[in-house]
């Protein structure tokens, strides 16, 4: 009897979770030609199998679990304050350089996808923004503090927002099932080997070549950027607006950190008046304050942060630029620049708790 034709295809190594090294043939024109054959059914015998689709699958879903967490700390990172944030940032590093150990296994995946589909812009455009996405992480964290006009940091979180939609249609369009033989004992353990060198790797690269950063990973400034959030520019407030608002209150002083979520942080010395001594007793049933800014911009604080509050009017001991939120800017040591409302207009004792509020401002 005549054996079928047989159609030899060598791929890449296996990816994570996988054994040795294995070829996929496949017998054209068998019944099982959509599955794995390995031409025993047929009289043949190959020297190795090739690996199943089994192979792309667990790399695949390895790599969308390390791109999410890489998101969530990433997000968390910029959200939590001096006390908390050092794990979370160290967790993102290391979670970024898991996702680079992980293009070992997927870039032969994507030329196998790009044979198949030879029109494939969007995956190609997912793969150049990751790729920058990772670039500015490392260059960053290497000590590059702007590129242009914009911070290193910046851009890399410019690039991860734009990247998390094109992900997101990327899954939809090509569903990665999980499997129950995808969490054998020895897979797990090969995923647990892998995470571990990626820990390993971010250890190594803090102790040499990394540059010295705060704990969120922010580099040092000698005084602050004239950054605002997003698309807010400084408005036209009066230079006198909080003057007579001020007048006989106690002077205060505190030496902080202003660690700003674009990547910079800088110690020096604010002065003004504390927020507890502006506004007093407080109406019964406050909850909260609003403290808001003349571009419209906002956050509000529970009533329990109050002493932790300073209206700033002076920068080491010179007043404020326009840049910098003159004439009046909120101080709040421990939590991250988004939270020091600039160009403040009014503080408001408010009935609503203090959580009631977007995690990060829109």
């Amino acid at each position: 009897m005549r054996l079928p034709r047989v159609a030899t295809k060598r791929t890449a190594s296996p990816g994570p979770g996988t054994g040795g090294a294995v070829v996929a043939r496949r017998c054209a024109g068998c019944c099982c030609s959509r599955n794995r054959c390995d031409g025993r059914r047929h009289g043949v015998t190959y020297g190795s199998e090739l690996p199943s689709l089994g192979v792309a699958r667990r790399t695949n879903l390895t790599l969308l679990a390390a791109l999410a967490a890489s998101f969530a700390t990433g997000v968390w990172a910029l959200w939590a304050g001096a006390g908390d944030v050092y794990l979370i940032a160290w967790a993102h590093g290391a979670v970024g350089l898991l996702v680079l150990l992980l293009v070992r296994w997927k870039v032969p995946i994507m030329r196998r996808g790009l044979r198949r589909r030879p029109d494939s812009a969007a995956a190609l455009m997912t793969a150049a923004i990751a790729a920058l996405m990772l670039a500015t992480g490392i260059a960053h964290s290497l000590g590059l503090s702007a590129i242009g006009p914009v911070t290193s940091l910046g851009v890399h979180i410019a690039l991860a927002l734009a990247l998390l939609p094109l992900v997101a249609m990327h899954v939809v369009a090509r569903p990665q099932r999980p499997r129950r033989g995808d969490l054998t004992r020895g897979q797990l353990l090969r995923l647990a080997g892998l995470a571990a060198a990626a820990f390993a790797v971010k250890a190594a690269f803090e102790g040499t070549l990394a540059a010295p950063r705060a704990a969120s990973g922010s580099l040092r400034r000698d005084t602050p950027l004239p950054t605002s959030w997003v698309n807010d520019s400084a408005p036209a407030a009066e230079a006198g607006e909080w003057t007579s608002r001020l007048a006989g209150l106690p002077r205060r002083e505190v030496t902080c950190a202003l660690d700003c979520t674009s990547g910079w942080y800088s110690v020096n010395r604010w002065s003004g008046v504390a927020v507890s001594d502006l506004l007093g007793a407080l109406p019964a049933g406050t909850s909260s304050v609003l403290v808001s800014s003349h571009t419209g911009y906002s956050r509000r604080f529970d009533v329990s942060d109050l002493d932790q509050l300073l209206l700033a009017t002076h920068l080491d001991g010179v007043p404020l630029t326009s840049g910098n939120g003159a004439p009046a800017r909120l101080v709040v040591p421990g939590r991250r620049g988004f939270w020091w409302v600039k160009w403040v207009s009014s503080i408001e004792p408010s009935d609503r708790p203090g959580w009631w509020q977007l995690p990060f401002p829109l």
